[in-house]
Formats: C-alpha cells, sequence, structure tokens
C-alpha cells in the first residue's frame, strides 16, 4: 500500500477494500453533505490492523433538526436503520443534543454500526477542525482524526486494544508525526509518562 503524507491529506494506492470498508464508504455517502470525522478503532482497522469491531465511531459537527432530518432520511434510503430505536428525526436530533450517541446499522442488523454524537470539548472541537481526507485507490475518500491526537486519544482509553491500535498507528506514521503535537495532546489528556514509554517504546515522546 503506497502512502502520500501531507498536513491535510493523505493518499492511498493499492488499497485493499475490506467488507468493512465498503460498508464505511456506503455509510458516509449515504450521510450526505455532512460536516465529520471518523475517530478510534476503526482508524487502526483502515490502515492494515487486523482485528474485528463492532462499531465505526464518526463525530458530527453540531447541526440542526432540519439536517438531522435530512440525514436521516438519506440513511434510512441507503439501507441504514437506527439500533436506538429512535422513531423519527426529532427524537435522533433530541439524543444527540443530549450529549448522547446515535446507532445506526444495515437494516435487520446490529453489528457492526455507526456511533454518531455531536462535538462537545475542545478536543472534539480540534478534531472536526483539524481533519484529515484520505483519498485511496483514486475514487475513494473518507475524513479520520489528526494522527497525533488518534494516538494520545488511543493511549488515553486505556485497554490493551487501544494501546495495540496506537503502537500500530504510531509505526505506520512515525515519519510524518509532530512531536510537539503528540506530546501536548498526551499532556492535555494526562496520559502518564510510563504509559507513553510502555506502548510507544523508545519513541522521543515516552522520553
Amino acid at each position: 500500500m503506497e502512502m502520500g503524507f501531507s498536513k491535510s491529506n493523505i493518499t492511498l494506492n493499492h488499497k485493499e477494500i475490506t467488507t468493512l470498508d465498503k460498508l464505511v464508504i456506503n455509510f458516509i455517502e449515504a450521510m450526505g453533505d455532512v460536516d465529520y470525522v471518523i475517530v478510534s478503532g476503526y482508524i487502526a482497522i483502515f490502515f492494515g490492523r487486523i482485528r474485528g469491531t463492532e462499531d465505526i465511531d464518526i463525530l458530527l459537527n453540531k447541526m440542526d433538526i432540519k439536517q438531522i432530518q435530512e440525514l436521516h432520511v438519506g440513511l434510512l434510503k441507503s439501507g441504514f436503520e437506527p439500533v436506538n430505536n429512535v422513531k423519527d428525526a426529532k427524537e435522533a436530533y433530541e439524543l444527540l443534543s443530549e450529549g448522547s450517541s446515535l446507532r445506526y446499522a444495515e437494516k435487520g442488523t446490529w453489528a457492526p454500526n455507526f456511533e454518531l454524537k455531536f462535538a462537545k470539548t475542545s478536543l472534539d472541537r480540534h478534531t472536526i477542525d483539524n481533519k484529515i481526507k484520505v483519498t485511496f485507490n483514486g475514487k475513494y475518500s473518507i475524513y479520520i482524526s489528526p494522527i497525533e491526537l488518534q494516538i494520545a486519544f488511543k493511549l488515553w482509553l486505556g485497554s490493551d486494544k487501544d494501546y495495540e491500535d496506537a503502537r500500530y498507528i504510531y509505526n505506520i506514521f512515525k515519519a510524518y508525526i509532530d512531536t510537539k503535537k503528540l506530546t501536548e495532546f498526551v499532556s492535555e489528556l494526562r496520559v502518564k509518562k510510563e504509559i507513553v514509554r510502555k506502548v510507544l517504546g523508545g519513541s522521543d515522546e515516552a522520553k
């Protein structure tokens, strides 16, 4: 898999498109013109880490009820349905506005599902404002969180699975990582230095 990297763009050639990738592509297309960013576990999986997942986490820029209506209808028309059993777009909007997540899956299934949340925190805002566009095989594109923040977030989550995700992403992007940014995010999330050292090994960030 050949990769080109810049501050706001990643280009991949010859990426193997998995069944999960196809599902994500279909879901993103069904969302329509929505300001979103994919975060958490799927990013490691997208770049080749072999593990299962039950959900794909997506942050949304705050939307009004009309926009949620368009999103909800678009997803229904494309064969996705809410796992939360919300009856209509009004309930979907209320769920998101109160800080809860809204989940959709292919009709008749519950996993993998897409967990949608409104951006709330300053780090959420940073993720939306600094998202990276990933274009692959010359025809598909998705938006993902900044690499440095993704690594720090996985270190903060703290499970073995999350540590392995952080290590995998770090090793993939080691040549491109902004050390200062990674250190700042690790500090803001109050990840202990010994955890960083344990997971990322002999990296500069671990010292």
